[in-house]
């Protein structure tokens, strides 16, 4: 096989063209375009003029010591927003194949890719560590999402959160649920709800649900003393560069507690509050000297209990129900981050 077949091509990113934007993302035909943040975001990349190049962890290598991926340029139909719903067409990408990039070349990359963070997740980031982030804006930071366990980053910050235990021994996790009186269990590694349970004193299958969800005393699970507010609903703040710019309300549904929307959650508009900047106000420098400039908080109360830094989603539903276009304004933020790193 020739050099020429094997050696990624450039960008085509230059003082006066648009910008190249690459999205790590899971197969576009496994999106809800009506709901996913990424989609979103791709479609404010393309109605500003950008190049959207998509790519999947499976796609991406090293050549020569520099990040590469197969990537495919996509166009999208944009949603469009009837009665406070997003609607879509059923053939709402094209992809077309383009070959394979430095990602260096590109001026930001987008890491989409759903949880859990496995074996093949942190490949990835290590591959990404070879993209010069002083050049390609990375959002977010391959070490940060490495650093940033979403369930656990906030025990950085004991004081903005609900006690908290992180434990795998039966025992000391029964004696805090009597403590406490009630608890919610999350697995260290879930997304959407999943694997979420509420933790009662007196309840005849609670060392069941023990040995199941700590693999019988051998995995760790995220132990939070219960939050009566979560009532009224959990609220997801969508976080730029640090600093809050928008929230929604879930509300669990039925006799479902998860406030999750994969959990049937329904969501409700709301406003930025006082306790939102508090806790970004502490919040917020750590995740940006991390580089993670894209993400979601969920806050119960005025109780910070999860940091979402893999694919934060949110931005469909927010603007649908409060007239925002953070799809807008965060790809308007990532553009001037880039354009200040090539002096434009």
């Amino acid at each position: 096989m020739s050099q020429q077949s094997t050696t990624p091509a450039a960008s085509t990113d230059t003082v006066n063209s648009r910008f190249t934007f690459v999205f790590i993302t899971d197969p576009l035909s496994e999106l809800a375009p009506a709901h996913d943040t990424t989609v979103a975001l791709m479609e404010a990349a393309q109605a500003q003029g950008h190049r959207v190049l998509v790519t999947t962890i499976a796609e991406l290598g090293v050549t020569a010591g520099r990040a590469t991926a197969k990537t495919r340029d996509v166009t999208l139909q944009p949603a469009v927003l009837i009665d406070g719903n997003w609607v879509v067409g059923k053939n709402w990408f094209v992809a077309t194949e383009s070959g394979q990039i430095f990602l260096d070349t590109a001026a930001a990359v987008f890491m989409r890719t759903d949880p859990p963070v496995d074996a093949d997740y942190l490949r990835a980031t290590y591959i990404l560590d070879l993209v010069d982030p002083e050049r390609t804006l990375m959002v977010n930071s391959p070490s940060g999402l490495r650093d940033a366990n979403e369930k656990l980053f906030a025990l950085r910050f004991p004081e903005l959160g609900p006690p908290t235990l992180i434990s795998a021994d039966h025992t000391e996790i029964v004696e805090t649920v009597l403590e406490w009186g009630k608890a919610v269990l999350k697995p260290t590694d879930g997304m959407a709800g999943r694997g979420i349970m509420l933790l009662s004193p007196g309840d005849p299958n609670l060392h069941s649900i023990l040995d199941t969800a700590t693999a019988r005393g051998t995995e760790h699970v995220v132990i939070q003393k219960f939050v009566p507010e979560v009532d009224a609903g959990d609220r997801r703040v969508i976080v730029l560069g640090g600093a809050p710019i928008g929230a929604i309300r879930r509300i669990a549904v039925g006799d479902e507690f998860r406030c999750n929307m994969a959990a049937g959650a329904r969501v409700e508009i709301d406003t930025l509050t006082d306790g939102d900047r508090r806790i970004c106000k502490t919040l917020g420098p750590e995740l940006v000297k991390r580089g993670l400039h894209f993400v979601g908080i969920d806050i119960i109360g005025d109780w910070l209990t999860e940091v979402n830094v893999t694919s934060p989603t949110g931005i469909r539903e927010i603007d649908a129900l409060s007239g925002t276009r953070l799809a807008t304004s965060t790809i308007s933020w990532v553009t001037a981050m880039c354009a200040n790193a090539r002096g434009r």
